[in-house]
């Protein structure tokens, strides 16, 4: 955690590295193979263009919106039925549901749900004004997980620092993972902390943010008296913290060191950032596990 704090602090103070928004994508600007459920019922099968994959963000400095830089907030769907058609069709975001679309490398399937995404505030309340986005699905469950994995890259042309990705860890690296929480059939997802808005001073002060973790679990699973007891108790064990996010890193550090032993490059990269996800998401999924078991 200390190790992200710093690399936060980094993108904050250091703006004048970077000429240009920071753009990373996993797949080609092309279009690519999607199902669009649509909020009528139907489905369109076809291809859409311009999509970044789940685990990528775009940011140029914080206090901007990562999700704005991300595309989340798009209004239309460039859509065409084959990939051969000239005529492509803009599908307004308020007609979408849900976009299932297809990574032709890696050939892994992403979905991406429409939300209206409410944070909380300082009050420790839900704002009632929130903001239509397309969420990234992480992992599915009786309370969804969404979000999306936002890295700095550098790669050094000449004199000047500029923005990469080609999968070398020395690089890119992990800066942190957009959390978002919401039940499958719900129209709203609620995201305790948007740390691209987040002050230096913020930062030094992550004690008060993990207390928007527990009141965001609270709000998305409040028909279960069971699970707001399990809430309850790892607000007492002060389960968000810096010593549970060490503790879960020791924990992985073995199998991860035995995983990427021999590798090298864009292969000992993935290992390594596939762990690094799974770190700084693990922490937030044991509350998902707890609601599943108490109320299912």
């Amino acid at each position: 955690m200390k190790k992200l704090i710093i690399l936060m602090l980094f993108v904050i103070t250091a703006p004048h590295f970077f000429a240009q928004s920071l753009q990373f994508y996993t797949g080609k600007r092309d279009f690519i193979p999607i199902e669009i459920l649509m909020e009528d019922g139907s489905t369109k099968k076809g291809f859409a263009q311009d999509f970044m994959l789940p685990d990528v963000a775009t940011f140029q400095v914080f206090g901007k919106s990562s999700e704005k830089n991300a595309n989340l907030d798009r209004k239309e769907v460039k859509f065409k039925s084959s990939k051969s058609d000239t005529e492509v069709q803009l599908i307004h975001v308020s007609d979408v549901k849900s976009l299932i679309y297809i990574n032709e490398d890696t050939q892994e399937t992403f979905q991406m749900d429409k939300r209206m995404v409410k944070e909380i505030n300082n009050d420790m309340e839900m704002e009632s004004e929130g903001k239509v986005l397309m969420l990234p699905l992480m992992e599915k469950g009786p309370i969804n997980l969404y979000g999306y994995r936002s890295m700095m890259c550098k790669a050094n042309f000449g004199n000047n620092f500029s923005s990469g990705f080609n999968g070398n860890e020395d690089n890119c690296q992990l800066t942190y993972v957009m959390i978002y929480l919401s039940k499958p059939n719900e129209t709203f997802a609620v995201a305790p902390v948007d740390y691209s808005s987040l002050s230096p001073l913020a930062l030094f002060n992550m004690k008060a943010l993990y207390k928007k973790f527990y009141k965001a679990y609270e709000i998305v699973g409040a028909n279960c008296p069971e699970f707001l007891k399990k809430v309850d108790e790892a607000r007492q064990n002060d389960y968000f913290s810096n010593k549970t996010f060490k503790e879960n890193k020791k924990e992985s550090d073995a199998e991860r060191k035995a995983l990427i032993k021999g590798k090298k490059g864009a292969e000992a990269a993935r290992i390594n950032m596939k762990f690094k996800t799974e770190l700084y998401t693990k922490m937030y999924k044991k509350l998902l596990d707890d609601y599943e078991q108490s109320c299912q």
